[in-house]
C-alpha cells in the first residue's frame, strides 16, 4: 500500500525572498552551464563535468567577473544543483 502525505509551507517574506533568489541562481547556473559546455563542444574541446565547471565557476568566473557576485549570495548548493 502507498501512502502520499500533504505538506504545506507557510514561509515568512524573507524566507519567500530567500527561496526565489536560489531558484533563480540555479536556473541560471545550469542554463549556462549547458552555454559553456555547448561553447566547449563548438570548439571540438571536451565537455566539462559539473564538478569541475564548479570548481571553475568558483574559482575562476565569479572572481574575474565581480558583476556575478550575486551567485555568492544563496547557499553553495545552489550551484551544484546541475550535477
Amino acid at each position: 500500500m502507498l501512502k502520499s502525505f500533504k505538506t504545506e509551507i507557510n514561509p515568512t517574506v524573507e524566507q519567500k525572498i530567500r527561496i526565489n533568489k536560489t531558484i533563480g541562481t540555479c536556473r541560471y547556473i545550469y542554463n549556462f552551464y549547458i552555454d559553456y559546455n555547448k561553447a566547449l563542444h563548438d570548439k571540438g574541446e571536451k565537455f566539462m563535468t559539473g564538478k569541475s565547471f564548479s570548481v571553475w565557476l568558483n574559482n575562476e568566473y565569479i572572481p574575474d567577473n565581480p558583476d556575478k557576485a550575486w551567485i555568492k549570495e544563496v547557499s553553495s548548493k545552489a550551484s551544484e544543483c546541475f550535477s
